[in-house]
């Protein structure tokens, strides 16, 4: 089975709790903030995905704080999709095995991306951009 089938198979798992965090700004923050610890936590341990997942926060803070509004429902579907899988203790290999916890988070994560990269770079041209205006000032 190819990543793409696996990654859509292992993310239709968690759809419907998806679509209640895209619903929700609130319970979305709460999501968040328990990705960020987790992925503070396992920092050494998520080596490369590190970034990847920096990514998928900033796009979900910006949207929640409502200052992103250009992102697709579809692509910020599968953002929280991503991670939703990424705070869940049961996915596919379970978070309490040390690393080994980890390497399926980072697939669904590059998959996730993969699937996104065109709103995600259309999102860090606007992050820079914002960066920029506010060197300006």
């Amino acid at each position: 089975m190819d990543m793409d089938k696996l990654g859509e198979k292992t993310l239709a798992l968690y759809r419907s709790k998806a679509n209640e965090y895209l619903r929700n700004k609130k319970k979305s923050s709460a999501l968040l903030n328990e990705a960020l610890q987790k992925a503070a936590t396992n920092r050494s341990a998520l080596g490369e995905t590190w970034e990847k997942l920096q990514l998928l926060f900033g796009v979900l803070r910006d949207w929640i704080n409502g200052n992103y509004k250009e992102m697709p429902k579809r692509s910020l579907l599968l953002v929280i999709l991503g991670i939703v899988y990424f705070v869940s203790p049961l996915d596919g290999i379970f978070d309490y095995i040390p690393f080994a916890g980890l390497v399926d988070d980072a697939a669904i994560a590059g998959f996730v991306i993969s699937q996104v990269s065109v709103d995600l770079e259309r999102y860090k041209l606007w992050k820079k951009n914002q960066e920029s205006d506010i060197e300006q000032l």
